[in-house]
């Protein structure tokens, strides 16, 4: 473990708590390295609101990214506090395993960490879970972190 410096971490945007992070601050605080909490968000609704100018447009997005990165700070307040470095970015993109992949690459990450979400059966077959894009196409290795313990013979 001790390879993986350079730590990115998918921010799940649905929740205060964040197994990912805490996992990163725990391999970096045995082993070094810096830690980079990433989202990825869109909202379809600013897009459509044809009454306001281009400029008005940007303006609300750049309010929304403020907005979330504000609160992903509040999250890391603590690791912060005591030291751990993370540095915090939100990006504006409609297709969130892209904006992670692209990240990646910019970023040269040697790992990346991201919760991993059940998918109901039927969802599964209609849609393909941005879990499933980033273990296929993401080209450093993906830890699915789970805050529950993981069943036994995996079935969970």
């Amino acid at each position: 473990m001790a390879k993986y410096q350079n730590l990115l971490v998918a921010i799940d945007p649905n929740q205060d708590d964040q197994p990912a992070l805490r996992r990163a601050v725990y391999l970096v605080k045995r082993n070094g390295g810096r830690i980079k909490a990433f989202l990825p968000i869109y909202d379809f609704s600013y897009e459509m609101t044809t009454l306001l100018s281009p400029d008005e447009r940007t303006a609300m997005r750049q309010g929304v990214i403020s907005q979330r990165a504000a609160w992903i700070n509040e999250q890391c307040r603590f690791y912060l506090n005591d030291g751990v470095p993370i540095e915090i970015k939100v990006v504006w993109h409609n297709r969130p395993f892209e904006a992670i992949i692209q990240e990646v690459l910019s970023g040269q990450h040697d790992l990346l960490l991201k919760m991993a979400h059940q998918h109901d059966r039927l969802e599964s077959v209609i849609f393909t879970p941005t879990d499933w894009h980033l273990l296929r196409k993401c080209p450093c290795p993906v830890w699915m972190v789970k805050d529950q313990p993981w069943a036994e013979g995996g079935k969970a």
